[in-house]
């Protein structure tokens, strides 16, 4: 009744909606139907209550009290549920559409031809549930070893640390010559470096290595215009400093983590 008014709150009519209510609930069994008396009782004060709390002026700023707010928030509950009611009336007027519409139609039994089913062999069981049990285990047993498959995994084309400790040994040793002359004392050109390469990628891992040492500071280099040579120098005393960090100056602190 109330959603047939389609009234904003503080225009319905609570008289005329009791009225209705009063109308309906003249033919109803109070000793059966007292649990609807009831709802219509809840929602009918509710309703008075967020009408009263609706029609009431807000203080200066606007807010209300707690009194006029949970009224308020019984209001909105009660929407809530004429909105489900809305919706699962809805779906019963859907429901029945759809049975009066298939109302005509029967099922029908789905079934073999004789013809058919003479064509088929009877089932004969020639194993006993022992044999079932022993054929499962024979073929567990017989089942294939669980391997894990690596083709997926990545496996480094170059050793970075291999060429990393190269590119670091043969500066070292062209600091110890000090080979070249003027400012090229001591240094190793790329070319010279990377002269032994027999693929690209190998070339690739020992420029990572001199990009790496240079942020670390291990190394210093000199290029006198594009694409001229590449000079590189080993620093004099990094080798000092990476011993005691790490208490081994044999080794380098390079790993493929680096070059991620």
């Amino acid at each position: 009744m109330i959603a047939n008014n389609r009234l904003e709150l503080t225009e319905v009519s609570l008289s005329s909606i009791t009225e209705e209510f009063l109308a309906y609930v003249r033919g109803l069994d109070f000793a059966r139907n007292m649990d609807e008396a009831s709802a219509f009782l809840d929602v009918a004060s509710i309703l008075v209550e967020a009408k009263s709390a609706a029609l009431l002026p807000a203080d200066e700023e606007g807010q209300r009290d707690e009194q006029s707010l949970a009224a308020l928030r019984e209001r909105d509950l009660l929407f809530a549920r004429l909105l489900q009611y809305r919706a699962y009336k809805q779906a019963a007027a859907d429901f029945r559409a759809r049975m009066t519409l298939n109302a005509g139609r029967f099922p029908h039994p789905a079934m073999v031809d004789e013809a058919v089913a003479s064509l088929l062999p009877e089932l004969v069981w020639t194993l006993t549930p022992d044999d079932l049990a022993r054929l499962a285990a024979r073929v567990i047993a017989n089942a294939p070893a669980s391997e894990v498959s690596v083709r997926q995994l990545h496996v480094p084309l170059v050793d970075l640390r291999a060429q990393s400790l190269l590119v670091r040994d043969r500066l070292r040793a062209a600091l110890t010559r000090g080979s070249g002359g003027g400012d090229d004392a001591g240094s190793l050109s790329f070319r010279e470096l990377t002269s032994d390469c027999a693929t690209r990628i190998e070339v690739v891992a020992r420029f990572m290595a001199i990009l790496m040492f240079f942020k670390q500071g291990s190394l210093q280099y000199r290029q006198d215009g594009p694409f001229e040579d590449l000079h590189l120098r080993w620093v004099p005393g990094a080798d000092d400093d990476a011993t005691a960090a790490d208490g081994n100056g044999d080794d380098v602190t390079i790993s493929e983590g680096d070059f991620a």
